[in-house]
């Protein structure tokens, strides 16, 4: 049924959206719609009576426009997506401000409903005519139903927050209300066991005003927990040993409803006799259930309904004291949050950890208590006796539910979750526990997300190595033992060095030199691989700068950079004022990047930043090509010059089909994508005619060079040159090991 502008109207008030301070998600939105069309401008776009008002633009300067002549305002009109290709020739939009005054040549908009309800338009915008597909108006669909998901989740918190209001509205009123509460009156005659109660305790308790109570009568208003003790309390009385009281009770009225009472009473005496108990009954149902509402809350995560951190501390603590044995504790980690937050939107994250939440509570059952601990940790508390091989079925099982295909905020994600489980043994702590489970999660993030670890008192040794490491690659940069050594890259049309791989080496103080690989560790500590980046910046620049005034061909020089050079938002910068300082062009740098870089939610940083330093000369090399996630998908969406075949391949591709074909269709890839493919680990003349063969540009392996210091280099390109004379007509056949690997 369709609605009357002024029903219309009214529903968008109540949305509580219109002249709202922009926000990040709604930004994050018409950004990606930009990016996704090529487009210079995108809009979500509010209309109201007289105006389209913009919660989010992109590449627009005004902040509303009339509705009179608009595009969104047709659209609201029509309940339907718009296209024009070029509004200078369409009689209903010439008139149109985005036209006359900002040039505006082209428009797709589609509505932003939900139900019969038309909010305004989901818009991309250009200054040029243009086409636009049914494909893409497919596209700007799916986006728009990511923004009608922010806007409902927009509602939702601003109804949260008149709830709250609601809430303290309320808690003022009964604080008001109880200072000034009648509370009923009672007495018991202790030697005839009469009671006597005032209107209010009948209706406190649900019976009817005036009916007769006796001691059991009133003993059957509590609740059954309750009973033993007010009837103990009762008989004390009547021998003369009991006291008054300050107490609550739960009582149960004849319908069955729970409520609470606050109980004061005191005793008269007689001549040193009880006489008469009395005292008054105050219904404080309305302040218990507050309170458990208070007590759930602060023990409850607001956003998945879990028990959060609190409640999981409490419950250790209750399960350690009384030596429940064997309690079996997974840590649960759910991988590539930030990039979903960074590419999604926040509330399309928060719909990822409901659905991760519900289904570990859907899974788990009687089995085990879930928890929230924070961010993207969960945890869970096995009730029963735990066992290693118990713990690592369940950990597979959750992996597997949990990692099935989630519609969250129009998207399908396929969650992914990395666990770290520990048993206690013996009388171990809370602490103790959580931290055995901490460093198994910890090891399973750094090794094999995705998967589980189960904590062996080996992990403690292991992560202590490589705090260990970090610590000696530290030391090493504070003392400049972290140097460069160079592999060289060989041309397979004319068996020249095209360029050399800066590796990194750390110089221990015995002068012995250790590889990458034995000090790897290290480079999981992003502020630790941030200064390797940066010294090894300043050594190849320097190298270059010396071999540059010898005169020596070597080409250029790859060096490799990690996701936290990117992640600091400076490597452009430094890279440009090293070269500069020292007077080399970029074109002597090929910066290698490996996938995992955008497998954190970098990918638009990263292709920008790389695009940018290409314009300045450098090349680029996507390294250990076909053994990332996402090969194909990155070399249509990066610029990249050159790839680099994992030496994994290499090594088996004359023994094993599918290698080889891998290698094939790289290459052939490459070809028609004109990009220059590099083979790496090359050991064998075998592996060196099949490459040629194939047409692989450019060769690296030991082959030719194990890596060598930067003297070597020198003395490897001088050993070279009368080798090279009329090498550019030698056959395939020629091709040999350079003398000066001699050198490594």
């Amino acid at each position: 049924m369709s609605l009357t502008e002024d029903e219309r109207l009214n529903l968008l008030y109540e949305a509580s959206i219109l002249d709202t301070p922009p926000t990040t998600e709604f930004d994050a939105i018409v950004r990606l719609a930009c990016s996704m069309f090529d487009m210079p401008m995108a809009l979500v776009s509010f209309v109201d009576e007289h105006r389209q008002w913009f919660k989010a633009r992109q590449g627009f300067p005004l902040e509303e426009a009339p509705r009179e002549h608009s595009f969104c305002g047709y659209v609201v009109e029509t309940g339907s997506p718009l296209v024009v290709e070029d509004a200078r020739t369409d009689s209903r939009f010439c008139a149109n401000t985005f036209v006359k005054d900002w040039s505006v040549q082209f428009y797709a908009g589609v509505p932003l409903s939900e139900g019969a309800t038309c909010y305004g338009g989901f818009c991309v915008l250009d200054t040029k005519s243009r086409r636009f597909s049914d494909r893409d108006l497919e596209q700007l669909h799916s986006l728009a139903s990511v923004v009608m998901g922010l806007i409902r989740e927009h509602r939702q918190q601003s109804l949260l927050k008149e709830q709250q209001r609601e809430l303290e509205l309320k808690q003022a009123r009964f604080e008001q209300t109880e200072r000034s509460a009648k509370v009923g009156g009672f007495e018991m005659d202790l030697s005839t066991g009469a009671i006597v109660w005032s209107d209010q305790i009948y209706r406190t308790v649900g019976l009817p005003i005036g009916k007769r109570m006796t001691s059991e009568e009133v003993i059957g208003c509590y609740a059954p927990e309750e009973r033993d003790s007010v009837r103990r309390r009762i008989r004390d009385i009547l021998n003369g040993a009991g006291t008054g009281i300050d107490k609550e009770y739960r009582i149960i009225t004849p319908e069955g409803e729970e409520r609470w009472i606050r109980v004061v009473s005191d005793i008269e005496h007689l001549q040193g006799e009880p006489r008469r108990l009395f005292g008054i009954v105050q219904d404080v149902s309305e302040k218990v259930r507050y309170e458990q509402r208070l007590l759930r809350a602060a023990n409850a995560d607001p956003l998945t309904g879990l028990a959060n951190r609190a409640a999981y501390n409490a419950h250790m603590e209750r399960l350690t004291a009384t030596e429940a044995s064997s309690i079996g504790l997974l840590l649960i980690d759910v991988d590539r949050l930030k990039q979903i937050n960074d590419t999604l939107g926040h509330a399309t994250g928060d719909l990822l950890l409901k659905g991760v939440a519900s289904r570990l509570d859907e899974r788990l059952g009687k089995r085990g208590k879930v928890f929230r601990l924070g961010g993207d940790e969960f945890c869970v508390i096995l009730e029963a006796p735990a066992n290693a091989r118990g713990m690592r079925s369940l950990a597979r099982h959750l992996i597997e539910y949990i990692g099935r295909p989630l519609e969250v905020g129009g998207s399908t994600i396929n969650p992914m979750i990395t666990l770290g489980g520990a048993i206690s043994e013996g009388e171990m702590d809370a602490a103790t526990l959580s931290q055995n489970a901490d460093f198994a999660l910890y090891h399973a993030k750094e090794t094999r997300r995705g998967s589980y670890v189960q904590y062996q008192p080996s992990l403690r040794s292991t992560i202590a190595h490589r705090i260990q490491i970090v610590r000696e690659v530290e030391l090493a940069l504070t003392e400049h033992r972290i140097v460069p050594h160079y592999q060289p890259l060989v041309r397979c049309a004319d068996g020249q060095v095209w360029a050399f791989e800066a590796l990194v080496r750390m110089q221990r103080p015995d002068n012995s030199i250790l590889s990458a690989a034995q000090f790897h560790e290290a480079f999981t500590d992003s502020s630790v691989s941030h200064h390797i980046t940066t010294r090894m910046l300043e050594h190849v620049a320097t190298d270059i700068r010396n071999w540059m005034n010898r005169g020596l061909d070597f080409g250029r020089v790859g060096l490799n950079v990690s996701a936290s050079d990117f992640m600091r938002g400076d490597l452009e910068t430094k890279i440009v004022a090293a070269f500069a300082s020292r007077g080399i062009p970029l074109d002597k740098l090929v910066l290698e990047v490996t996938e995992t870089v955008f497998l954190q939610g970098l990918e638009d940083t990263v292709a920008t930043t790389l695009q940018r330093l290409r314009k300045k000369g450098l090349a680029v090399a996507l390294d250990d090509f076909g053994t990332g996630y996402a090969s194909l998908t990155h070399l249509r969406s990066l610029p990249v010059d050159i790839i680099k075949i994992d030496k994994s391949f290499i090594d088996t591709m004359l023994d094993d089909e599918s290698s080889l074909a891998i290698v094939e269709l790289v290459l052939n890839l490459a070809q028609k994508l004109k990009m220059k493919v590099t083979a790496e680990g090359v050991e064998t003349h075998r592996q060196a005619m099949c490459l040629l063969e194939m047409g692989c540009t450019t060769l690296q392996g030991y082959l030719f060079s194990k890596p060598i210091d930067r003297e070597h280099v020198v003395k490897y390109l001088t050993a070279l040159k009368p080798h090279l004379i009329g090498n550019s007509e030698r056959t395939q056949e020629e091709l040999r090991p350079w003398p000066s690997q001699t050198y490594a």
